[in-house]
């Protein structure tokens, strides 16, 4: 069945009737806030028919798999609140075609949270946000995974499914049936004429955000507390991401192996029916779990786990991507970069050739810096035989220009990077990041849609806990937050 659910009645009768009043006492014109269903809990019928516009301040239930589907614009209001319900798997689709206007702003991001009462929400909640294109892929059409009915993929590079500007995703991701997960925020297809920037994903369940081809950019990226990957590309994804964070729970992870960002081409990774994923990163700053790497153990199990988190690498490049990365930082993870040639697998030829680029980087503070296999082998915490030769010799090869620092401190950050109540991640007096960092932007990767910044990292030397740009809209505590 397809349905104009009561929300959309009640949130146009509530705007009408605050429209029409002709009281001329302001307080009688403020809206008064409403809490209002968004979907009937089903999980393939329930469709926003028509052009709607979430209103401010209200809050919205979201129940069920709620589609847009091609032809309808979903607006969203600066400040709405929206809560997944976690019995229906709450989930937002915007279809091929459909469109989603959620353009927060500093002051008011949009939230999507949790239902559950501050102190008992958990990564997994409730479903996600899913945005769909017409844009590339190279596997074709293909519906999304997560249990949703729908379709992405086409050939329009340029398509745009509309705005994510200054919002928060919380205590999103599940997994609907083995390795068929919903993430955080999941893009198929998604094309370059979409906007996405000042977007932070927490608590995720799954990756907190996965792009499954396409060509949409993005910056100014948070992930923080993700129980998988922060940034995981497939498929043949090819857009631009810079400013992007990410900060580690130790406590929170995948039981199989926990990676900052990820990239695969195909899980058949000699598949290459199209392009290779071949993204260009920039100006990342990702902070792991590891504060003593000396000390450091299979945090499964220990340190009051209860997720028998294990983490892997802080950049994990694989199965034929083609993946470039330039002026970032990865600290405290057990491993700092593995580029790994499965089977049918020649990244490590791409790396060779100048395909996979990783330039004006540094990794500091890492258990152990590089591994040429995937981590996990054999259920052991790493492969202690894997010295690692290939992309060792790969990251310090001449003209680079990455770095290898022994820990963390040698970055030289502003505050405490282990704690979110002093946390500042600009560079401070002395930084490398700073007088080795600037990149050299006259690569043919990023001469263009990238701001030319002379640092590494996601945080300029002069900025302050107070003016970055994750300040204002931002939230590390959502558990406790009351909304």
């Amino acid at each position: 069945m397809k349905a104009n659910h009561i929300l959309i009645v009640a949130a146009i009768l509530a705007c009408t009737l605050v429209a029409c009043s002709d009281n001329n006492d302001k307080n009688d014109d403020t809206p008064v806030p409403q809490t209002l269903d968004l979907g009937d809990g089903s999980t393939d019928n329930f469709e926003i028919t028509a052009n709607t516009t979430l209103l401010y301040p209200n809050t919205y239930n979201l129940r069920g798999f709620v589609y847009v589907p091609a032809g309808v614009t979903l607006t969203i209001e600066p400040g709405v609140i929206i809560k997944g319900e976690k019995a229906t798997r709450g989930t937002l689709v915007i279809e091929r075609g459909g469109k989603i206007n959620a353009r927060g702003t500093r002051e008011r991001p949009i939230i999507f949270t949790s239902a559950a009462a501050p102190g008992h929400r958990a990564p997994g909640d409730w479903g996600g946000l899913i945005i769909l294109g017409k844009a590339p892929n190279n596997m074709g059409e293909q519906t999304i995974e997560g249990g949703v009915r729908s379709n992405h993929g086409g050939n329009d590079p340029a398509d745009n499914s509309g705005v994510l500007s200054y919002l928060r995703v919380e205590f999103a991701g599940i997994e609907y049936s083995p390795d068929n997960e919903i993430n955080g925020i999941t893009l198929g297809s998604v094309g370059s004429g979409t906007t996405i920037d000042h977007v932070q994903v927490s608590r995720s369940g799954d990756d907190a955000f996965e792009w499954f081809g396409g060509t949409v950019n993005a910056r100014y990226l948070v992930a923080d507390g993700t129980w998988d990957d922060d940034f995981d590309t497939d498929n043949g994804f090819s857009g631009n991401i810079q400013f992007a964070v990410s900060i580690r729970d130790p406590l929170v992870g995948d039981k199989s192996a926990s990676n900052a960002l990820e990239s695969d081409n195909n899980a058949n990774a000699s598949a290459t029916p199209g392009n290779y994923t071949r993204p260009v990163f920039a100006n990342l700053t990702l902070l792991g779990p590891v504060v003593n790497p000396a000390a450091y153990t299979d945090q499964a199990g220990v340190n009051g786990s209860t997720t028998g988190a294990r983490f892997q690498a802080a950049f994990h490049l694989r199965r034929n991507t083609q993946l470039s990365l330039f002026n970032s930082l990865a600290a405290a993870y057990p491993i700092g970069l593995i580029i790994e040639n499965d089977k049918g697998s020649t990244t490590r030829q791409w790396a060779t050739d100048g395909l996979l680029n990783v330039n004006n980087c540094f990794i500091a503070g890492m258990v152990k810096n590089f591994q040429d296999a995937q981590a996990w082998a054999n259920n052991s915490q790493w492969n202690d035989d894997d010295p690692g030769t290939f992309a060792n010799a790969y990251f310090t090869r001449d003209g680079g220009g990455n770095r290898v620092l022994a820990s963390l401190a040698d970055l030289h950050l502003a505050g405490n990077p282990f704690s979110l109540s002093t946390l500042a991640l600009f560079p401070a007096a002395g930084s490398p990041l700073v007088a080795d960092g600037a990149a050299a932007w006259t690569h043919p990767l990023v001469t263009s849609g990238f701001e030319k910044v002379p640092y590494a990292g996601a945080f300029g030397p002069n900025e302050t806990a107070e003016s970055n740009w994750m300040t204002g809209w931002v939230n590390f505590d959502p558990q406790n937050t009351v909304y």
